[in-house]
């Protein structure tokens, strides 16, 4: 199974919404789910509003006009959210089916808890907090991205009498890390400011008044993929899980 089937970051990210990119908060009747940025994209109005029934054009317009990621690797990240559904042949996702544990959801989460301790799909305070302490810097790295993500892996494994990684798990996992310096921060140096990341995280919120802003040059599934292996070159622990049939969803 070739890399590029595997990623899926869930960093990852309604083009057709007259208020593209005006943040209005969750509504209780919407609904939300794992992945920070799509959240994000959703309260900004790129996505529908309520997190549901999104569409393939959709989720590649919101990517590419809120993003920059570019068309194929849009429709490459819609190909794993249509899989989300679980529902036979589904031609549209909601957010929260991204939630479905050990599919592409997976223990060691940067900011929500493992399944086994309760409540996965929704941001948690505590466990970002104890992420962030292996942020050592303003500006995150390749380096401290691969500390953190290895901490939480440990931490998970050590804690977590449930804890498991599939292979695609894996993937994922490294795709979520290599988002965060690829798309939120700067593709070329892989530096992105900690305070976008805890912004976006924490408040589910596109970091405009902190000053970022769309990057400039699009971003390709390969951009990501070039993280990807710095990241994982630079990590210590987990190590690649044994094959497994966890990326059979994608035949």
């Amino acid at each position: 199974m070739k890399l590029t089937t595997l990623l899926f970051p869930a960093v990852v990210l309604g083009a057709a919404c007259p208020y593209a990119g005006k943040f209005t908060p969750e509504e209780p009747t919407d609904t939300r789910g794992v992945c920070p940025m799509l959240n994000a994209l959703s309260n900004h109005n790129f996505l529908p509003h309520s997190g549901r029934n999104i569409s393939e054009k959709q989720i590649v317009d919101a990517l590419q006009d809120a993003l920059n990621l570019d068309r194929p690797f849009g429709e490459f990240l819609w190909t794993a959210a249509r899989i989300s559904n679980p529902k036979p042949n589904a031609t549209t996702f909601d957010l929260n089916h991204l939630d479905r544990h050990d599919l592409f959801e997976h223990d060691g989460s940067l900011s929500r808890q493992d399944a086994f301790f309760g409540q996965w799909s929704r941001f948690n305070q505590t466990v970002w907090d104890w992420t962030k302490t292996f942020y050592t810097g303003d500006i995150l790295d390749v380096q401290m991205v691969a500390n953190s993500r290895a901490q939480r892996q440990m931490r998970s494994n050590l804690t977590n009498p449930d804890y498991k990684l599939s292979n695609l798990g894996y993937s994922f996992s490294l795709g979520e890390n290599s988002a965060i310096l690829s798309i939120l921060g700067d593709k070329k140096t892989q530096t992105c400011p900690l305070a976008f990341v805890d912004f976006l995280f924490s408040k589910e919120k596109l970091p405009y008044e902190l000053g970022w802003n769309k990057p400039k040059e699009p971003i390709s599934l390969n951009d990501l993929i070039t993280t990807f292996h710095d990241i994982e070159k630079h990590t210590a622990f987990p190590f690649p899980p044994p094959p497994d049939n966890s990326s059979d969803v994608f035949n």
